[in-house]
């Protein structure tokens, strides 16, 4: 992907642009029961008398990009639909999407941001970087992106997998949560999963990370080893817990989330070390 972060449109542009027109957290799209559109340059110039607030996120290929919010309760042009960013996976671009998430958090930051966390006075947009800054006492206030420790515990041929109440029914996935001020990521990682599961781990190995717009997290992913402890489900967070081998697994999360990915690249490691072994 060819994306350039940006802050102003440049004078001229290899493409049409591209709209992240959102009402509240939800994405302007084509009106359509399968695959969807982002609104075209007709459809973005029909909500021109209802934008509140507008950003240059940066280039895609050539192609600006920009973020709008629209007034709460404006009538989608015809033939589009407002749709959260959930609903769409599967539906849009994963490229798109993941250029919609990124467009909603610097949206919902301006939004959120308006005035000064320290003394209450209006706050001023920044012209030379993403910043938002108070005229009275100098605070300097950045996008917030909140860091998300997510584990695979893996006990010799299984995988320690949870679900929380607020998964759809029947979905499990890693173990994950917050990091709290002055953690690092490992000691996160460990405090979540003796919090939620009971259990100590060993041998911590980065996978990869993603961007996460609900509402603006940073997924940092990682492989871990069992190391002792029984598994007992923290009450209120987790559900139920359990080992699953890689023949008899639940319903696992979207494939466009790094849960997803991590659960099948490690499952992918395990049997290739399972063949070379037999």
């Amino acid at each position: 992907m060819d994306f350039q972060p940006l802050l102003q449109a440049p004078e001229q542009s290899a493409g049409e642009p591209l709209w992240f027109i959102f009402q509240g957290s939800h994405l302007l799209v084509t009106h359509s029961e399968g695959p969807v559109a982002l609104p075209d340059d007709a459809a973005a110039s029909h909500l021109g008398d209802v934008i509140v607030r507008r950003h240059v996120i940066g280039q895609l290929e050539g192609r600006v990009c920009h973020g709008i919010e629209v007034a709460a309760h404006s009538a989608p042009p015809p033939g589009y639909a407002f749709a959260g960013l959930r609903a769409l996976f599967g539906r849009a671009d994963d490229v798109l999407l993941a250029l919609a998430g990124r467009a909603l958090q610097i949206i919902d930051w301006d939004r959120t941001h308006l005035y000064c966390g320290r003394c209450g006075a209006p706050t001023q947009l920044r012209t030379h970087e993403r910043a938002r800054t108070c005229p009275s006492c100098q605070l300097v206030v950045y996008p917030r992106i909140a860091p998300v420790v997510m584990g695979l515990i893996l006990r010799d041929h299984e995988l320690l997998l949870a679900r929380s109440p607020h998964f759809a029914p029947g979905v499990y996935s890693a173990i994950a949560g917050y990091c709290e001020p002055g953690e690092s990521l490992e000691m996160a990682l460990k405090r979540e999963i003796s919090e939620e599961v009971g259990l100590e781990v060993r041998d911590l190995q980065y996978f990869k990370s993603q961007s996460w717009p609900f509402p603006h997290s940073l997924m940092v992913a990682f492989t871990c080893h069992y190391q002792s402890g029984i598994v007992v489900p923290q009450p209120g967070e987790i559900e139920d817990a359990r080992w699953f081998t890689p023949d008899a697994l639940p319903l696992l999360p979207h494939p466009v989330s790094i849960a997803r990915q991590l659960i099948e690249a490690t499952l992918s490691l395990m049997k290739s070390r399972y063949h070379a072994l037999h």
